[in-house]
């Protein structure tokens, strides 16, 4: 018996250590991987179209008009989602796509490589089968291997026909239509182009495709049609979006309003911008998800907050369930739609995509939309957060130590 203890108190010890070894390599390629801009590219602007816009917060419906255009597709489909699971919707989603596929319509399906770790060998090769063209985005690499693994793709792009196109915070899976036991209620924001305006997302989905496979891919014909909407489309690699957001906030003029499901913003020109605003008497409200469906989360978010509403910032937590929705609107005449959180991830580690809306008609026909997420949401006070457990305090130590990655 104590050989046996002896033996697992020095495995423990050597798991231990070996631990503390591989987070100092991590730390120490992360900090030269900054340094170095390792894969930062800066923001693309791309040119401004003109679309008919629609918003979708409930899976259900998003799901169902999707696969519908999906299935009636002419010419060809592009389509890159974060992640997708292993469920009865997803497998739904991938049938969709080997079908469309079978009818003789070129199909380029992307996942990011660690968002679609659920995606089986099987479902690969059948999708390959069906002559779906498949590939992973931002494959690890043994150069700078904690960096590649830290630089995911967190874009969702679709394209059908050159003339239809999605952007937003869904993914594929059961989760997104609320059948998640245990995360109960999913509310999330995607947006629905028809139009010319999708050339800019074809354009970064085409990129993104060359830059991690080599199949070669033909850039869709894009239709000549004029929308109601003028917007763009932006996109950001890592670091990248701080001049975006920094430009954004000091143009301000009357409010900022941010939706974001997580609340970290571990980027200090970023914080210090928006801090700045609320200084020069701009109003700012932010909503976050209250619950999570990522850990930490939610007590890494308690300093910030605590920090905007000494500024006059009003902070308010989405009770239902989840909110998922990355979305800001800018004094009535900016409404940017996209996949970036305002958390640690977007800012420092991932590739994103927004559009941004200049159409205030449309700006001020979802406004009652958007305002309703508020109107499910309760205002975080100072009294809230110091009557917080002693657990809930020591999780948001722990979660102050590790943000960065959140």
């Amino acid at each position: 018996m104590k050989k046996l203890f002896r033996f697992l108190k020095v495995l423990l010890l050597t798991i231990f250590s070996l631990l503390i070894i591989l987070l100092a390599l991590h730390e120490i390629e992360m900090h030269f991987a900054m340094k170095k801009n390792i894969n930062v590219d800066k923001p693309v602007k791309y040119p401004i179209g003109n679309s008919d816009l629609s918003i979708y917060t409930n899976g259900k419906k998003f799901y169902r008009q999707l696969f519908t255009d999906i299935q009636n597709a002419k010419q060809a489909v592009h389509i890159y989602f974060f992640s997708v699971s292993n469920d009865a919707i997803s497998h739904q989603f991938l049938d969709i796509l080997k079908e469309k596929s079978d009818e003789g319509i070129p199909v380029y399906y992307g996942v990011d490589r660690l968002g679609g770790l659920l995606l089986s060998n099987k479902e690969k090769k059948e999708l390959k089968a069906h002559g779906v063209h498949f590939t992973y985005f931002n494959e690890p690499t043994l150069s700078y291997f904690f960096s590649s693994i830290n630089h995911r793709n967190h874009r969702r792009m679709t394209i059908i026909d050159g003339e239809i196109g999605y952007i937003g915070g869904f993914n594929i899976g059961k989760k997104y239509i609320s059948e998640n036991k245990k995360l109960k209620h999913w509310e999330d924001v995607q947006l629905r182009l028809v139009g010319n305006g999708v050339k800019g997302l074809e354009d970064q989905f085409v990129t993104d495709w060359r830059r991690n496979s080599p199949q070669k891919i033909s850039p869709m014909n894009i239709t000549s049609t004029i929308g109601k909407s003028e917007h763009q489309f932006v996109s950001y690699t890592k670091l990248g979006i701080q001049e975006e957001y920094v430009k954004l906030f000091k143009n301000a003029k009357q409010s900022i309003t941010i939706y974001s499901p997580y609340f970290i913003p571990n980027n200090k020109v970023i914080w210090d911008a928006l801090l700045e605003a609320s200084k020069r008497g701009v109003d700012i409200k932010i909503l976050y998800s209250h619950k999570s469906d990522a850990i930490l989360v939610e007590q890494a978010a308690i300093k910030y907050i605590r920090q905007a509403i000494k500024q006059g910032i009003q902070v308010y937590g989405y009770k239902p369930g989840i909110f998922h929705g990355k979305v800001m609107k800018i004094d009535n005449s900016l409404l940017m739609i996209g996949t970036t959180n305002f958390d640690s991830r977007s800012f420092h580690l991932t590739d994103e995509i927004n559009c941004y809306i200049y159409d205030q008609e449309f700006i001020k026909s979802v406004e009652p939309k958007l305002l309703n997420e508020f109107n499910q949401s309760f205002q975080i006070t100072e009294a809230y957060l110091n009557n917080r457990s002693w657990k809930d305090r020591m999780k948001e130590r722990i979660a102050n130590i590790v943000e960065f990655y959140l």
